[in-house]
């Protein structure tokens, strides 16, 4: 049977353009020096072939892919979709289209994500790490390719960077508990993770201000999920001496926290009050309502697709540092 019709293809492309299918895929990737001659007979075949002609020929002309990666570390916390959804919508009206790519929170996978990002010939990398620095990412990726950096800390580096006041609403929670007299507080939150160290660290000054005393027994770790959650309450909620006031470092923490309550037979909040961070969407559906901190996830996504485009229009421009408040909403868990 013989094929009258066919899509066009990179193989049909190079012979239309008298080269090998390898030299077409490094004049797309740009990976590797094509001579302009070749370039813009590859570029006219592309155009003859209707090859991906909107997106292809675009991206061989400006040496870009109009794609942004943006990397998390668990896309299945509520938290990422939100933002993903800010940063998409963002760039979208800007013609571009965000890559995802989850690492885990692992070291290992926040490197390995970005190398294939960069393989990929992404314009620009927005990227919420959990345990490589600025200066490492930008290591990674190199010298050209715009970078903006969700993060905590403090860290001056070649990279632009959005972050959050968590210490804001962390010292709001814990006046807030304390003002309804509860000064017996414990911590559960990631000891691995910058973001459950900020966290920590802002819980910490908060209680030190307020002259409050917290056993070493109340400060649990947990990962960054209901089931961790689940787990350390469990121990902190054995202890002959417990605390009355449990902040978590993040909502899905503090779900598994009122979860382990309730099978121990802890009212929450009668017996325990329980705050978490992030204000995810669940945290207003579950019963009791969960009291939390605000994370603007769709401002810190929206901020980030702000910056990436700035970066790429001025490569030039001063790198800039956002920060973005944060503030407590109280419903029924405190």
């Amino acid at each position: 049977m013989t094929r009258t019709s066919s899509q066009p293809s990179i193989a049909s492309v190079a012979a239309a353009a008298g080269v090998s299918p390898t030299t077409v895929s490094h004049a797309l990737s740009g990976k590797r020096a094509v001579s302009p001659e070749t370039r813009e007979r590859i570029l006219q075949a592309i155009e003859d072939q209707k090859y991906r002609p909107n997106m292809v020929a675009r991206s061989l002309r400006r040496r870009k892919t109009q794609s942004i990666a943006l990397i998390v570390a668990d896309i299945t916390n509520p938290y990422y979709p939100a933002l993903a959804r800010a940063v998409h919508d963002s760039l979208a009206e800007a013609g571009y289209v965000s890559l995802i790519g989850n690492t885990d929170g692992v070291r290992e996978n926040e490197q390995t994500m970005l190398e294939e990002m960069v393989a990929r010939g992404v314009d620009g990398v927005i990227m919420r790490p959990m345990e490589l620095s600025g200066r490492e990412i930008r290591e990674i990726v190199g010298p050209a390719i715009p970078v903006v950096v969700v993060a905590d800390e403090d860290e001056t580096g070649p990279v632009d960077r959005v972050t959050t006041d968590d210490a804001q609403g962390i010292d709001e929670a814990v006046h807030a508990l304390h003002e309804d007299g509860i000064d017996d507080l414990g911590f559960v939150g990631d000891p691995l993770a910058s973001t459950s160290m900020s966290r920590h660290a802002a819980f910490t000054s908060a209680v030190d201000e307020l002259g409050l005393r917290v056993q070493a027994d109340w400060i649990v770790d947990s990962e960054f999920t209901r089931d961790g959650g689940y787990a350390a309450a469990r121990r902190l909620l054995a202890l002959e001496h417990r605390p009355r006031g449990i902040v978590c470092a993040n909502d899905l923490i503090a779900i598994g926290v009122v979860q382990a309550a309730r099978d121990l037979g802890i009212a929450v909040p009668g017996e325990l009050a329980v705050v978490g961070f992030d204000d995810i969407d669940t945290a207003s559906l579950m019963s009791p309502a969960l009291t939390t901190v605000l994370n603007p996830a769709a401002a810190v996504g929206a901020t980030c697709a702000d910056l990436i485009l700035r970066r790429i229009a001025d490569p030039a421009m001063e790198h800039q540092r956002v920060s973005l408040p944060t503030r407590l909403v109280r419903r029924e868990s405190a």
